[in-house]
C-alpha cells in the first residue's frame, strides 16, 4: 500500500487532473520516498539511530497529506509550470503547497509519529506514538 494514491491526490488537488495527465503515480512514489527519508532523518536518526528503521511500520494514513503536498510542490507542479514570470499560476501553487507541506510536518510531529515498534500490527497509544518536538523549522 502507498502513502498516497491518485485518488488521494484528486481529493486534495483535483485541478491537476485537468492538465492532460491522468496518472501521477510516479510522482507520488517519489514524494513518498522523500517523506520516508525525512521521517528517518528528522525523527528516527535523532532518537533511535542504533536500531534499524523500517518504513513499513509507519501508519500510511498519517502521511497521506504530507505525501500529496510533497508531490504537488516538488514533482507535479514543476512539471506543469513553464517557469515564465508572466502568467504562470503553477509557480504560485508551488509556494502554496510547499507551505501546506511544512504545516503538515509540524502537525504530524506535534500529534506524534505512529510507528509499530513491536510489529504486532496494531498501534498502542501508550507505546507506539512518539511526539518529536522540533526546535527548528525546516523549509
Amino acid at each position: 500500500m502507498a502513502f498516497a494514491t491518485n485518488t488521494n491526490l484528486e481529493e486534495y488537488a483535483p485541478e491537476v487532473f485537468q492538465q492532460g495527465v491522468d496518472d501521477w503515480t510516479e510522482e507520488l512514489a517519489k514524494a513518498e520516498t522523500d517523506v520516508i527519508n525525512m521521517i528517518q532523518f528528522k525523527w528516527w536518526n535523532k532518537f533511535y539511530s542504533r536500531t534499524e528503521f523500517v518504513s513499513s511500520k509507519l501508519v500510511e494514513a498519517q502521511w497521506t497529506k504530507t505525501t500529496v503536498y510533497q508531490a504537488m510542490y516538488a514533482y507535479i507542479l514543476p512539471r506543469l509550470s513553464t517557469f515564465r514570470p508572466e502568467g504562470d499560476p503553477f509557480r504560485e501553487q508551488i509556494e502554496f503547497y510547499k507551505e501546506r507541506y511544512n504545516d503538515e510536518w509540524e502537525l504530524q510531529f506535534g500529534v506524534g509519529i505512529k510507528y509499530d515498534f513491536d510489529d504486532d500490527g496494531t498501534i498502542d497509544v501508550n507505546k507506539d506514538i512518539v511526539t518529536a518536538s522540533q526546535t527548528r523549522l525546516y523549509r
